[in-house]
C-alpha cells in the first residue's frame, strides 16, 4: 500500500462523512438520525486510523530513504577500500585505468582517512593533517656540497 491510496481512502471516508453531516440536518426520523450518528463516529475512528497510518507510512518511507543513502555511501567506501594500495612509504587508489594519490600512511591507519600528501618535489612528501613528511623510492638525497680551499676540497 502506497501513500497515495492511504491518502484516497482518507479522502474518500471525509466526503462520507460530511454526506452523512449533511444528512442529520435532513428532515428525517430520531432512529435514522441515531443509525447516521453512530455510522460517522465509526467513520471517524477509521479516518483517525487512515491519517495515524500515512504519517507512519511517510515516517518509514524517510527512514528507508535514509537507509538506502547510508547503504549506498557504505558501498562506495567499501568499493574505496578494495582499490587503496599501499606502496611504500605511502597510500594509492588504483581504480581501473586511474592511480590517485599519494596519501598518508598514518592517516590511513589510525583513522581511516585518505589525507592527500602534499609536495612530490624530489619525491619528498609532507601530510599536512598528522604532519608527517615522507620519502618516495625516487627521492634523492642531497649532496653535500664541496668549496675548494687553499687547493683542498673540503665539504660543507
Amino acid at each position: 500500500m502506497d501513500i497515495t491510496t492511504i491518502t484516497s481512502a482518507y479522502s474518500a471516508v471525509k466526503s462520507i462523512k460530511d454526506l452523512g453531516s449533511a444528512l442529520l440536518d435532513a428532515k428525517i426520523d430520531a432512529d435514522s438520525k441515531q443509525k447516521i450518528s453512530e455510522v460517522l463516529t465509526k467513520l471517524g475512528g477509521i479516518q483517525d486510523t487512515l491519517f495515524y497510518i500515512r504519517e507512519e507510512l511517510l515516517r518509514v518511507q524517510e527512514e528507508n530513504h535514509q537507509l538506502k543513502s547510508e547503504i549506498k555511501q557504505l558501498n562506495i567506501k567499501h568499493q574505496e577500500q578494495n582499490n587503496i594500495q599501499y606502496e611504500k612509504p605511502s597510500y594509492w587508489v588504483i581504480d581501473k585505468e586511474s592511480k590517485d594519490g599519494p596519501f598518508c600512511q598514518r592517516c590511513y591507519d589510525a583513522d581511516k582517512k585518505l589525507v592527500r600528501l602534499q609536495g612530490g618535489n624530489n619525491d619528498a612528501w609532507t601530510c599536512r593533517e598528522c604532519k608527517i613528511s615522507y620519502q618516495g623510492p625516487n627521492y634523492k638525497a642531497a649532496q653535500p656540497r664541496r668549496v675548494k680551499r687553499n687547493n683542498m676540497w673540503d665539504k660543507y
